[in-house]
Parts: structure tokens; sequence; C-alpha cells
């Protein structure tokens, strides 16, 4: 297997198509979680207004965008923080905050650790099983946070890769018990758009110890805007202020966030459209002898039986198609791979690829 089949993150298909030498329009991306409904009509009016290119001899207010997400989720401006991207949110929470001891449950993304390393913290992984289908001992976990064995807790919900939803009543005795014992929680809600109703980003300003980070780019479908924002106290928020530039956010990305967040009904038929491919696309996939966790977001976690990764996604690269292999990550071995939910043409012609990888090996 060589370095490409083992990547960090999933979305390479320029470099992909750089290595095949074909057109990246040719490329089916399994790899990254992106809405395939595409961005919202508003967003992409934007892009073709002349107005577009009038502010670019100023500098980025984030103002009106802050003022968005302040009456999406009923709060007050003072608790949000915008940055570039949740990865931008997290590196800029280990650098505020400079925590000795992180708990991260694992397997999770990998710029959690990144950014545990970059600020020299001890790192602690707690292994999500399969046997208990990636959801945490919640009891266990609050015994260790009332022992103080940590300074911070890295958590998401749902989980990715598995995409199963942590009970929001769980993560609320958790993250009480952490607030009695000065622990930090921070709680990835990156792909809570698909169950809006569990989120925890209302309570996080009323909490001393909550930060909650959310995502515009993977639901609103717009990657190369790298836009996402932080829910805390006002207090952390100042704090988690200070350590970003300060125009963390470019005018057109903050535009084309404000803009989505107004999209009720894209929202809507997001949902709706997603249930009905992802369920779809679980059913075919174990029809053709696959291990299928159960999830509530745009993306599945498959686990071969008698397969590797690595091979499947080479041996489906040559075909113009990626996915994602998961050995990179803490806790996965090279048997499971993780697809993104797409349109139902699609994910069927997916299924047809794999059986015949499958039937060939």
């Amino acid at each position: 297997m060589n370095s490409s089949s083992n990547p960090i993150h999933g979305g390479r298909v320029f470099e992909v198509a750089r290595r095949l030498k074909i057109d990246p329009a040719r490329i089916i991306d399994f790899s990254a979680n992106i809405n395939p409904l595409g961005p919202p009509q508003g967003v992409l009016r934007l892009f073709s207004q002349e107005q577009t290119a009038t502010h670019l001899n100023i500098y980025p207010d984030s103002h009106d965008f802050i003022c968005a997400v302040a009456r999406k989720h009923n709060i007050a401006r003072d608790q949000i923080v915008v940055a570039n991207g949740v990865s931008a949110l997290i590196f800029a929470v280990l650098q505020t905050f400079r925590p000795s001891r992180v708990l991260i449950l694992e397997p999770a993304f990998a710029e959690y650790s990144r950014a545990c390393c970059a600020v020299k913290a001890n790192i602690t992984s707690l292994a999500l099983s399969e046997q208990s289908g990636f959801m945490p001992e919640f009891a266990a976990l609050i015994q260790t946070i009332e022992h103080r064995q940590f300074d911070l807790v890295i958590l998401n919900s749902p989980h990715n890769p598995s995409g199963i939803l942590y009970p929001p009543q769980q993560l609320m005795r958790l993250i009480d018990s952490a607030e009695r014992n000065s622990v930090l929680v921070v709680l990835d809600e990156a792909f809570v758009d698909y169950v809006p109703e569990a989120s925890l980003v209302s309570f996080a300003g009323s909490k001393s110890n909550l930060i909650v980070f959310r995502s515009l780019t993977k639901f609103y479908a717009m990657p190369a805007l790298r836009i996402g924002y932080a829910v805390c106290s006002p207090d952390l928020a100042a704090s988690m202020a200070m350590q970003l530039d300060p125009w963390p956010v470019s005018t057109i990305a903050l535009q084309a966030g404000r803009l989505a967040l107004q999209e009720i009904e894209y929202e809507e038929q997001s949902r709706i459209a997603n249930a009905a491919a992802r369920e779809e696309f679980v059913t075919a996939l174990r029809s053709i002898g696959l291990t299928v966790f159960s999830s509530v977001a745009n993306f599945l976690l498959i686990k071969l039986h008698s397969s590797s990764g690595g091979d499947l996604a080479l041996w489906l690269e040559k075909r113009h198609t990626l996915i994602r292999t998961l050995n990179s990550l803490h806790g996965l071995e090279d048997s499971y791979v993780r697809l993104a939910v797409r349109m139902r043409t699609e994910n069927l012609q997916l299924v047809s690829k794999i059986q015949a990888f499958l039937l060939k090996g």
C-alpha cells in the first residue's frame, strides 16, 4: 500500500486528478463528507453578483455573520468566535488554555491530536470500541473527570468517523461534572446539522467550561471557503479571540456563511434527502456482506471482513472513485473505511464497484 491510500484527510480530488492525469470533474469523491446537494442557491447567487467584488479594498467585518449566528441559535453575540474552520478553532483552544493533560475519545479527527502536540500537551486516548458501537461509557468517563485526571476533554457528536450520536442528556451530565471539577470540554458538532435537535450550542454560553464547535463547510457544501465558529461563555470567547488573527475569515466566506444560515428550506431538504439516501445505501452495502455501523450523519463507517481497505481504495481510485481509509486514525485497522453519502445513483454505483472488488478478491 502506498502513502496515498493512507491519508490524514479526505477530499484529495485535485491531487488524485494530477496523478491520474485526468480532469478533476471525472472523479467521484466519497472520501469527504460534503452535502451532495451543493451550496444553497443564496450562496451561489453571491458569486454571480457584481457586488461580490465591491469590498475587496476593505478589511473583513464579521459583525453581520455573528449576528446571523446569534439569531440562528438565540444566543448572545459575545458568545461567538469566528474562525477559518474547526481546525483553526481547535488550535485556538489549545493555544489559549494550554492544558497539560488532554483526553481524546478516539478514533477522532486527526487535528485534535496535532493541536495538542503543538502545545506539548500530554494526550490520553480513550478507545471507542466496535462492540459498543463507538459509544463512550459515560459513567466511567465522568469518574475520570471527577478524579481530575485531565484538564481538557475533546469529543464530537455525531462522532466522526462512526456517525453515532451521543445522547444529549449523557453529554450534559458529563459537562456538568466537568464544570464542578474545573475541566474544560470541547464538543465538536461539525455534523449536528443533520440532527439539529441534538445540539448543545444553546447551552454553551451559560457554562463556564464548555466550548461547542460548529462548521458551515460540510453541511452547506462549501469547504473551499473555510468558515466555522465556536460558542462558549463570553469570558472563554474573549480569551480565544486573542489567539486568532485580527481578520481570520475572508469577506466572501463571511457573506456566504450569513446567506447559508438563512436557507431553512435547503436545510430541511438536505436532512430529508440524506436520511433517505443513507438508509438505502446502508441496505445495499449490507446486502453484499459488509458491516455498516449506524449513523445519523452524511457518512457511513464500513468494515470489510476479508479485504484491505487500502487495497479497495487503490482499486477504486484507478476507477476515478475516492473513499476514506481509516488506518491513520488511532483505534481503527485497515479493514475499516468511511464512505460519504452522496446522491442515490452514485451510492448504488459505488456498491456495485465494491461488490466487483470483493468478487475479484
